[in-house]
């Protein structure tokens, strides 16, 4: 009985769908708002500009050595920044499908071939490029920000604000792509800086919402960090984080509490496994017990932390499953998890070309990975969706609310570089399936994309969403207990982290106690020398900020501008800041942190999540 009552209530909204889509198709289409925030009326898809794909084809790379000897010329005065910016080492470079892989391939005439892989499944590779969504509006008066050569971002909103504080670390780790606390000099920035970077940020449209996330080093060391949150807050920046590894956080309750109250949304905790034996790389004797008592005091003051895991081929790519084990079982605390293979620059960029490729981790096995070390039925090629595809929302919320101040979040990241997918879970079962088991997750995201195309008001445009939920939804493969409007409540949650705006936003954005929460599963590969594609660069969505402008992730860290931008402007040396301001404590070589009582320590407990995670309605 049951399952008739679904399939009937399936097949109805399926009916009502086609007849409801014919007489949408048969009326003129209508003009999508013009935002205050925008720099033109909003983009329907087939006028947004295709992100580059395909198999063979050809682009621009770096030369890791040309690009190293332009970096090196400007640090010893032989060139000047402009030089760098016309000529940071570009060569042609073709990407091809061989032997089961995707390569880059690319040859210097000074430096010779370089080839690496981009993936180890064509097939997933494809998919992700084929499901890609276009790019955002061209930005508009941002000469000054984004001047940067061929490494200028051209489009998009950006959904990370990275503002790095210092290069100051009180660990010694490896890999770490800035090389943290190995250069000669100090690089911090000033409350005067921070005021500059965050009004660069509001200077030129599209203006959005973004995320800002302090980075480092380890920015909780800058004697400036609290301030810094405070300053954002003050410009009507409502989502701050910060990228830690959690000393600061494990060490004091007050610090979390202190941080939260200067306007702290969320926090970015470092973590490569789930056991101190896996994290030895890292230094510190006690890692595990350090990450426990930091989420335990974020989580008291009020916040919650996505964890960030380096992959490294043969170092903890075994382990993936068990993190993802942790998050769910800690749901209370943590929000998702973003897995980010490693990227050879920093301490790592004059790797050799045989550990390169034995460490060297493809996105697209992070899928694959995740399917073989989990038993909640996650499908590589069911399951998972390029970045990108988040825009498709952040759309739709912008068709909806004209009259918003700002743009959604809007992500941006090329297909190559960027995947998710969702598990919905039950925050009392600590149980999680894959979204796309019991909602066409796919098939949705293409009705709402033809949805906001026909240029309807928002009365109509929101009926058609609610009607494509329904005929989207599977309640014969759908965990117990969750209906039609439970799945609404949380698609709404949802959204609202995407476009809410208020100045309470971080307040409504935990609100929801609903005993389902979608947990997102994040793969971030950020480009480094040895895999630049300057394809991806343009439209960048993680940018750096500085004084300088802002300037894509990647091109800062792996195509050489850090160095050149903190050449620039370096606060002094070393040696002067120790006389000036003391050393400051660095966890290394095995050091412990003092966190005074020992935190419960869970490891080898952490609860298998079954084939069917939750139970699903079989008769009546």
């Amino acid at each position: 009985m049951f399952k008739s009552k679904a399939a009937a209530f399936n097949a109805t909204a399926n009916a009502v769908w086609k007849l409801l889509r014919l007489i949408n198709s048969a009326l003129p289409e209508g003009h999508l708002p013009i935002p205050s925030w925008a720099p033109r009326r909003l983009l329907k898809q087939r006028e947004r500009k295709p992100m580059d794909t395909g198999v063979p084809r050809k682009t621009l790379s770096l030369c890791p050595d040309c690009n190293h000897e332009a970096v090196e010329a400007v640090l010893k005065g032989e060139s000047d920044v402009a030089d760098f910016r016309d000529n940071p080492g570009i060569i042609e470079a073709e990407i091809v499908e061989e032997g089961g892989r995707i390569l880059m391939r690319k040859a210097c005439p000074k430096h010779g071939p370089f080839e690496d892989a981009l993936s180890n499944n064509p097939e997933f590779f494809q998919k992700m490029e084929r499901l890609a969504f276009g790019r955002d509006f061209t930005c508009v008066d941002d000469c000054s920000v984004h001047g940067h050569g061929a490494n200028s971002i051209r489009s998009g909103r950006g959904t990370y604000l990275i503002v790095d504080l210092t290069n100051r670390c009180n660990m010694m780790c490896s890999p770490c792509f800035m090389d943290a606390n190995a250069a000669s000099y100090v690089h911090e920035l000033t409350i005067e800086d921070i005021k500059v970077i965050f009004s660069n940020a509001l200077s030129f449209k599209p203006q959005r919402e973004i995320n800002i996330l302090f980075s480092g080093g380890e920015p909780t060391v800058s004697p400036i960090f609290l301030d810094a949150v405070r300053h954002a807050k003050s410009m009507g920046f409502h989502r701050l984080h910060v990228a830690t590894n959690g000393v600061h956080f494990a060490e004091s309750s007050d610090f979390a509490l202190q941080a939260k109250e200067a306007g702290l949304h969320a926090v970015y905790l470092q973590l490569d496994a789930v056991s101190e034996e896996r994290n030895k790389h890292r230094g510190l004797e006690n890692y595990m017990a350090v990450r426990r008592r930091a989420l335990e005091h974020i989580a008291a003051a009020g916040m919650r932390t996505t964890l960030q895991v380096t992959v490294t081929n043969g170092l903890n790519n075994d382990g993936l499953g068990d993190i993802v084990r942790f998050a769910i079982q800690n749901i209370d605390k943590i929000h998702g998890v973003v897995f980010q293979p490693i990227m050879f620059a920093g301490r790592d960029e004059r790797v050799s070309p045989d550990e390169r490729y034995a460490r060297r981790y493809p996105l697209t096995q992070l899928a694959f990975d995740l399917h073989e070390q989990t038993s909640i039925g996650w499908q590589p090629m069911r399951d998972w969706f390029p970045l990108s595809d988040f825009g498709i929302f952040a759309h739709l919320c912008d068709v909806l609310n004209p009259e918003a101040k700002l743009g959604s979040l809007f992500q941006e990241t090329h297909a190559n570089r960027g995947i998710f997918s969702p598990l919905l879970v039950h925050t009392h079962q600590k149980q999680g399936i894959p979204i796309p088991v019991f909602f066409d997750l796919e098939q949705f995201m293409r009705d709402v994309a033809e949805i906001t195309d026909s240029g309807r008001g928002p009365a109509a445009t929101k009926a058609l969403v609610s009607l494509s939920i329904l005929r989207n939804f599977n309640q014969q493969k759908a965990p117990s207990g969750l209906g039609p409007a439970d799945l609404r409540h949380v698609l709404e949650d949802c959204f609202y982290r995407v476009a809410g705006s208020s100045d309470h936003w971080s307040e409504k954005a935990y609100s929801y106690d609903g005993p389902w929460r979608v947990m997102i599963f994040n793969g971030m590969w950020f480009q480094d020398a040895f895999n630049y594609d300057f394809s991806g660069i343009c439209n960048s969505t993680t940018p750096v900020a500085t004084t300088q402008g802002e300037i894509s992730f990647c091109a800062y860290y792996g195509g050489g501008w850090r160095k050149v931008v903190e050449h620039q402007s370096r606060t002094t040396k070393l040696a002067e800041w120790h006389r000036t301001h003391g050393r400051h404590e660095i966890y290394a070589k095995g050091r412990k942190v003092d966190l005074g009582q020992p935190t419960h320590s869970t490891d080898g407990k952490l609860v298998q999540i079954a084939t069917e995670p939750l139970a699903v309605p079989t008769s009546d």
